[in-house]
């Protein structure tokens, strides 16, 4: 279940969203429907009303927004959690700053939403800034999650090849994908210890 079945399909009309449309068959294979990363807003002046309307076109239900609000309000879009939801897109908001990494605890949970979506049958979009760090740090992440064989190396790789060689753009974002297991197996024991104790 890995590199073979992660599909790419680009939008061809530049103007339909902020950004080059990158869809991924869901890794994914174990859901039938798609996940987007991307949504750039710099440097263009958008309508942004009619790229939800886009979204909703494409049948988009939840979207996982890892943009601070002071990422939104420099790239002009400070309400663009609030015009999601008016549209009835269901927001996932993750603040997590540019080229850094969400600690673990937050990235289970993340990953944990994220599959509750995907399960659902629900159609999903992942964006950060551009597409290339913070979502494809999420997206390698639910790749290790989904499958024991696929390596660290290989989830990045593969994002690489989907959203071109400044895929996972940091050390830190490196680095957390190829301590992610690591990271969650430690996390997942401290929860168990502290259940144990609360129960006793």
């Amino acid at each position: 279940m890995y590199l073979a079945q992660v599909a790419l399909a680009c939008c061809t009309d530049a103007s339909i969203l902020p950004s080059l449309c990158v869809w991924v068959s869901p890794l994914f294979a174990y859901y039938g429907h798609n996940i987007k990363m991307s949504c750039r807003f710099k440097d263009v002046r958008r309508n942004l009303q009619k790229d939800i309307d886009e979204l909703k076109s494409y049948g988009i239900q939840d979207v996982f927004v890892l943009c601070t609000k002071g990422e939104l309000l420099k790239y002009r879009v400070p309400n663009l959690i609030d015009a999601y939801q008016e549209c009835g897109i269901c927001v996932h908001h993750y603040p997590i700053p540019d080229g850094d990494a969400p600690d673990i605890t937050t990235c289970c949970t993340i990953l944990e939403e994220l599959r509750s979506c995907l399960e659902s049958n629900r159609k999903t979009i992942i964006h950060c800034y551009g597409g290339l760090g913070r979502s494809c740090l999420i997206a390698a992440c639910l790749l290790l999650q989904l499958s024991d064989v696929v390596t660290p190396q290989q989830a990045i790789d593969s994002l690489r090849d989907l959203r071109g060689s400044r895929a996972i753009q940091t050390i830190k974002q490196y680095n957390f994908i190829h301590d992610f297991r690591e990271n969650v197996a430690a996390h997942l024991a401290t929860q168990d210890t502290v259940q144990r104790s609360v129960s006793r």
